[in-house]
């Protein structure tokens, strides 16, 4: 009797060095072309790419003595021209889907620490 055993694909690596790449580029675009103050208050953390590189997630923190609410408002209402910026790039055949997501595990981290001193 013979078993048949799906074999995945080996990761190459290649969502992760392309949301690398992103994340540098929207750094990029947020801090020299977006002209809303609120955005400026803003650090990429980390982006996550989808295997088929479809979506991609964006985490970042706030500054401490910014308004997290406002901040996420200006990111979604400047949405439409960070994506032509990032399409201008010429990094995908296919834009992804961006979703911007704010990053609590900083947050997490600080509040460990900060417990065991």
């Amino acid at each position: 009797r013979r078993v048949n055993f799906m074999r995945q694909r080996p990761s190459t690596g290649r969502p992760h060095r392309v949301a690398e790449l992103l994340r540098e580029r929207l750094a990029l675009i947020l801090l020299h072309k977006c002209a809303d103050p609120r955005i400026q208050e803003l650090t990429l953390t980390q982006v996550e790419m989808s295997p088929d590189l479809k979506q991609a997630r964006v985490f970042y923190v706030t500054h401490p003595k910014a308004d997290a609410a406002l901040v996420k408002k200006a990111l979604d209402k400047a949405m439409g021209f960070i994506k032509r910026e990032v399409a201008q790039e010429n990094l995908f055949r296919l834009m992804p889907e961006i979703f911007f997501l704010p990053d609590s595990g900083l947050d997490r981290a600080a509040r460990i620490e900060m417990l065991l001193h």
